[in-house]
């Protein structure tokens, strides 16, 4: 059985995330694009601000049956006020919080990317694994977006007490330039929010959650460094920990701090980084990092470090070969529709196809006959022949 709460608001703003029908055109003085991605409480939208092409945006709209609900907005409210602060090169940006015509939104800054969930569909794409130096560099990444979080103070200089609660593949991004970003602090935790977690309130995935989050015991820095380990062992295996496990039993693993080793997934880790891990998901808070900082500085001392600007090169192909795969995936409907018509009507049909590929499953594709069928649809329809004179 899988998590059902892996599948509850994994959205991020991700160019390549799920485009669904727009329900509405504009917001304000933002054009509406289209929508990327949606969860129980908000949808996301790519915007464009009115005469300016090049400013984009990513839109968190409250979804229309929940805008009309006090504690939505004082949700949306709270992640805005605490997300205001967090202006760090590794963090998706909040720019500002908007109403207009009774709507509310977050205008958040657009992440032409991909989140780790795609990251690891490519890689099993490609049959291949990420190396180790690039995901040492991607987790030290977050790890400096994480520090700066949970380090922020307000206006009087006062620490917030920032924590995300939510870090997991979904949550993370890489750019088109190999950037790395953390999205959607929805849930997380800090002084002075509007809207209190309830006792006995569990926010989060439990995939993702360090023992004291499923006991609901006292959330520190140290959750969000537990969960950035996990998270980095999914991608250096390039599929999800426990998986096929039943939620009730790796729960118990979890509380027990029996987790898997990242030699499991990875044989050709060094051991000073298996070792960096362990002490990361230690069962005990206390013996993990006293930091997410002095958690990254211990990622440094790894051997084979490989230098930024190559490790972004790197990271920078992900999105191109997401956007690779699912143009393959739209032919490949095509062509499923295609041969769903009838012989006498198939070059049209294949055409209309190629036009609207919608809601077809993939299938095994000659891509001999698909490369015929993309010149097709360049051509054009062509003109009936003429019947032969009786």
């Amino acid at each position: 059985m899988s998590d059902p709460f892996d599948s509850m608001d994994d959205s991020s703003p991700s160019a390549l995330g799920i485009v669904d029908l727009i329900s509405f055109s504009r917001f304000g003085p933002y054009e509406v694009l289209e929508k990327i991605a949606g969860g129980g409480m908000a949808e996301i939208y790519k915007v464009r601000r009115q005469g300016d092409e090049n400013a984009l945006f990513a839109l968190k709209r409250i979804r229309p049956d929940k805008d009309g609900d006090q504690a939505f907005v004082r949700m949306l409210m709270d992640e805005a006020r605490i997300a205001l602060r967090l202006i760090h090169p590794n963090i998706a940006r909040v720019i500002a919080l908007e109403e207009h015509g009774g709507d509310h939104g977050l205008l958040l800054e657009f992440v032409d990317g991909v989140d780790l969930l795609q990251v690891q569909r490519v890689l099993r794409e490609r049959n291949s694994l990420i190396p180790v130096p690039v995901a040492v560099h991607l987790l030290e990444q977050v790890l400096l977006g994480l520090h700066f979080a949970h380090t922020v103070r307000d206006e009087k200089g006062d620490s917030l007490h920032v924590v995300h609660r939510d870090v997991s593949p979904g949550n993370v991004m890489v750019d088109v330039d190999g950037e790395v970003k953390i999205v959607d602090w929805g849930i997380a935790r800090a002084k002075n929010r509007y809207v209190k977690t309830s006792a006995g309130n569990i926010k989060g995935k439990f995939r993702y959650m360090p023992p004291e989050q499923i006991t609901n015991q006292a959330i520190g820095p140290y959750t969000d460094i537990y969960a950035a380990a996990v998270t980095f062992w999914e991608l250096m295996a390039a599929k999800r920990i426990y998986d096929g496990s039943e939620v009730a039993h790796f729960m118990m693993k979890v509380a027990n701090g029996e987790v898997p080793s990242l030699h499991e997934a990875r044989p050709d880790v060094p051991k000073e980084l298996e070792a960096i891990y362990r002490k990361a998901t230690a069962k005990r808070p206390s013996d993990r990092y006293e930091s997410a900082l002095h958690f990254a500085e211990a990622l440094r001392e790894v051997p084979g470090r490989m230098r930024p600007v190559e490790a972004k090169s790197v990271l920078s192909t992900f999105p191109r070969d997401a956007r690779i795969f699912e143009t393959r995936r739209t032919y490949e409907s095509a062509v499923a529709r295609a041969r769903d018509a009838s012989a006498s009507d198939l070059e049209s049909a294949l055409l209309r196809a190629l036009e609207d590929p919608d809601r077809v499953e993939r299938v095994d594709v000659d891509w001999e006959s698909l490369s015929s069928a993309e010149k097709l649809r360049k051509q054009g329809p062509r003109a009936p022949s003429p019947r032969p004179e009786s």
